[in-house]
């Protein structure tokens, strides 16, 4: 009888673990807790790929996260800002569009492969969804390139020291 006694103190304590752990693993991933930047490549004569680079915050915790864009489930990065996913291919495979990136938790990625391989599978709810504008690639700036221009202005300069040069020798 005096086990039981002895043991009564810790058992408040003990329930208000498991309800507290039930809890937070109830409350899992908010929609409302994502904080989403994102970058896309414009400028063609820089770069041979299209890339679009995502970092966010959110507020999951223990949550392994995956990301949809496009149909193509990517990987999540820790950072140390928060996390961050990219996708890159080809330019003509990233045209210009609105691209959606619908994030998901692992049992949500889970069932989302599951709907893609079974169309009759209900799709699942992303945790969170955000919007990236990709306006597309192109070359920005002048027609021609500043080397030319730098080349085209040292051949008139010389061409003007040589004419003046000319002019006083005679």
């Amino acid at each position: 009888s005096s086990g039981i006694n002895a043991e009564w103190p810790l058992r408040p304590g003990l329930s208000l673990l498991v309800v507290l752990a039930l809890f937070g693993a109830s409350h899992g991933c908010s929609g409302d807790s994502f904080t989403v930047t994102s970058y896309t490549t414009t400028n063609l004569p820089l770069a041979t790929e299209t890339a679009i680079l995502v970092e966010f915050s959110a507020d999951c915790p223990d949550s392994k996260l995956s990301v949809v864009i496009g149909g193509e489930v990517l990987p999540v990065y820790a950072t140390n800002d928060g996390h961050m996913v990219t996708l890159v291919k080809e330019h003509s495979a990233l045209p210009a569009s609105s691209y959606s990136v619908d994030f998901y938790d692992e049992a949500g990625i889970a069932a989302y492969k599951n709907h893609v391989k079974d169309s009759d599978v209900a799709a699942p709810t992303p945790v969170h969804s955000a919007s990236v504008n990709h306006p597309g690639v192109s070359k920005e700036g002048l027609p021609i390139q500043t080397e030319f221009i730098v080349m085209v202005a040292s051949l008139l300069v010389w061409w003007g020291a040589n004419s003046i040069k000319a002019k006083i020798s005679e």
